[in-house]
């Protein structure tokens, strides 16, 4: 897949953090913008020209999303690069939360992303010349292979959006030439933990000094703890050059930002493969004939 001048981005999230910087980076680079967000006036810093087209949209509303990829189709007449970046946090004691807020979060994070690839697939296969396909990104974090206390519900969703992206990608026939990449920052210097999490009021057993989640705030309220973190332009550039240059370098399932996210997956992965190890006699007492091993790479 080769990218020129004409190639169409579409970006949900678009008016602020990562999704901002995604945003510019992309039109820096000379590509078409389609970008969105719940408030087009969020998005005055791109400007008004014929190759950004901005528009409005709430995620958890289906109606908007098609109303959204069909204005970008009739704009520019083809989509070739769609990320799932709008998302927001929900951080509290799992036992705080209520129903609603937990579904919410699900809508936004996980249903959104979700009904807007399915849209851009059928525009990748049906609308895009044939065999010329698209890249679909999903923005998660590494709190979509790591739980951390406090969040449940926003790992949830996560966890949920990385498996169905795994399984989706694995569906796709090769000659559509449609390509699936999970981005996995770790701590980014956005505005993220200050307007994009919500903050349930603590559960009365757990505000505790000790308990894991007042620790967890007590480590993140420190202004050093941000020291560490990732630039969030920084973290663009790499996301959109890895798409510009998968021809000479193929697509990862994940791409990882963040130097802290490899300690962390490596670590929880050791953990992970430590407990196969030790149950190993007892896992295979439930198929004595042992297993085998289906692979759906159509590249191997």
């Amino acid at each position: 897949m080769s990218f020129d001048r004409n190639s169409v981005w579409f970006i949900t999230g678009a008016s602020s953090g990562l999704g901002k910087s995604i945003t510019r980076a992309a039109y820096e680079s000379g590509y078409q913008i389609v970008a969105t967000a719940r408030s087009i006036g969020s998005l005055s810093y791109l400007p008004d020209e014929a190759r950004v087209l901005k528009l409005g949209l709430d995620v958890t509303s289906n109606e908007q999303i098609n109303s959204c990829l069909a204005a970008a189709v009739a704009h520019f007449g083809r989509l070739d690069v769609v990320i799932n970046n709008a998302g927001y946090g929900l951080r509290g004691d799992t036992e705080a939360v209520s129903d609603e807020d937990a579904r919410d979060q699900m809508e936004t994070n996980f249903w959104g992303p979700v009904r807007i690839t399915r849209g851009a697939l059928r525009v990748f296969r049906e609308v895009n010349m044939a065999g010329q396909g698209g890249i679909i990104i999903q923005i998660s974090s590494i709190g979509g292979w790591v739980g951390f206390p406090g969040n449940a519900y926003y790992h949830a969703s996560k966890f949920a959006l990385e498996g169905f992206t795994e399984s989706v990608a694995k569906e796709m026939d090769p000659a559509w030439n449609i390509k699936f990449l999970i981005a996995v920052p770790g701590g980014v210097r956005t505005n993220f933990a200050a307007t994009s999490v919500k903050a349930i009021p603590r559960h009365p057993a757990y505000d505790t000094p000790s308990s894991p989640l007042t620790q967890i705030l007590r480590y993140i309220s420190q202004p050093s703890a941000q020291e560490t973190w990732s630039d969030p332009d920084v973290c663009a550039r790499l996301l959109v050059d890895t798409v510009v240059n998968q021809a000479q370098r193929s697509l990862p399932t994940r791409l990882l930002m963040g130097a802290e996210t490899i300690p962390l997956l490596e670590s929880d992965m050791e953990k992970t493969l430590a407990e196969i190890r030790e149950w190993k006699t007892e896992t295979e007492k439930c198929s004595p004939r042992g297993g085998a091993l289906l692979n759906f790479d159509k590249s191997k």
